[in-house]
């Protein structure tokens, strides 16, 4: 049940994404951006499924509770009790609503559809944070970081999602960048500092968090900012100079190599807000996360530590490191596949992820 809560999760924060940046684009005049062709189909599909997505941690709680109180009695309680519950139920509401929304909207009134539109999306992504983890521990903070959290990557990466996927051309891409770009960047703003009130709230110390999964979760997840940051500063900046110079220069492979990115940190995102907190009463020998056994298999307890010690096979990961960045830059170069750079990528994280895992020293 754990792995379908997951990919659950990995699609529901995809649909907000595609209802968050459909609705910013239609909003934006059309000399300020790419065409792009946005299937009325993918926009309901995403609305429909949003309600099937936040349903299953419901299920999950459900089928917990149920062998004590039977089946409807336990749907009952979860509906009526538990937040998560609640909060379902005005998904579901709020779902409807944008069906509708979409289902009437009509070429010459695109614009006030999709402001309403986005409108319900900031909503149903309230009533989201209000069934977070964070919400249920500090509800004032917790609710207004996970909200704000959610809302900025979303757009984020709605914006890249569509325009990478489903723009039919790259006409008036300079003045796409020229708003995108501080788009980017102040969600970028948003999702540190909201991050950062997250992690206050979900964890007792950063580094000493990476002995339990949740930990682990959170550091594989801002490793992979790097590349996200490197492609996003590609796209800002190298890619407006080349269209600069060349008119016929075609950006859009690299805002989809961003948005490749961008989804495996919402993978990662899903898979460790499934995980317990990383508090001092969680931190138990039993708890400690398997990838940081591969490093570390001495004795863990509450009173654990994480500091950090310079040796050799640091330097032999940072080294590669380097040149996964070297080779990340030559694939951009070299007009490769877009699977090539992707895959240094991934290289590149791995490389940062056991250079610091090796660094550490329990104490």
């Amino acid at each position: 049940m754990e792995l379908l809560v997951i990919i659950s999760q990995v699609f529901l924060y995809v649909c907000f994404s595609v209802l968050a940046g459909s609705f910013l684009l239609l909003l934006i005049p059309e000399s300020q951006r790419p065409d792009v062709k946005i299937p009325k189909y993918l926009l309901l599909a995403s609305a429909v499924a949003l309600p099937i997505f936040a349903f299953v941690p419901v299920l999950d709680i459900t089928l917990f509770i149920a062998p004590r109180l039977g089946l409807f009695e336990s749907f009952k309680i979860v509906l009526t009790t538990y937040t998560v519950g609640t909060a379902w139920s005005f998904t579901h509401i709020g779902s409807i609503l944008l069906v509708l929304v979409v289902g009437m909207m009509r070429p010459n009134e695109k614009r006030i559809a999709a402001f309403l539109g986005i409108l319900l999306t900031f909503g149903l992504m309230l009533s989201i944070a209000w069934s977070s983890h964070a919400g249920s521990m500090v509800p004032l903070k917790g609710i207004t970081g996970h909200f704000i959290h959610l809302s900025a990557v979303s757009i984020w990466v709605g914006v890249v999602l569509i325009v990478g996927w489903f723009a039919v051309n790259h006409n008036h891409w300079l003045e796409f960048l020229n708003w995108f770009s501080k788009v980017a960047i102040g969600c970028l703003a948003a999702t540190a500092i909201s991050g950062i009130v997250l992690m206050n709230i979900m964890v007792d110390g950063y580094t000493d968090s990476w002995m339990v999964s949740y930990g682990q979760g959170l550091l594989i997840k801002h490793l992979f900012l790097l590349p996200l940051i490197f492609y996003a500063l590609i796209n800002g900046v190298i890619v407006k100079y080349q269209l600069s110079k060349n008119a016929a220069f075609n950006p859009i492979p690299w805002i989809r190599l961003e948005s490749l990115i961008l989804l495996v940190i919402f993978t990662i995102t899903a898979f460790f807000t499934q995980q317990a907190p990383a508090h001092d009463n969680y931190l138990t020998n039993d708890a400690v996360s398997s990838l940081f056994r591969l490093f570390h298999d001495g004795v863990i307890d509450p009173s654990s530590t994480v500091g950090f010690a310079v040796n050799l096979p640091v330097v032999y990961f940072f080294l590669p490191s380097i040149l996964f960045i070297g080779l990340m830059l030559l694939s951009i170069y070299k007009k490769a596949s877009l699977l090539l750079p992707f895959l240094f990528s991934c290289l590149f994280v791995g490389c940062i992820y056991c250079m610091l895992m090796i660094s550490v020293v329990v104490r």
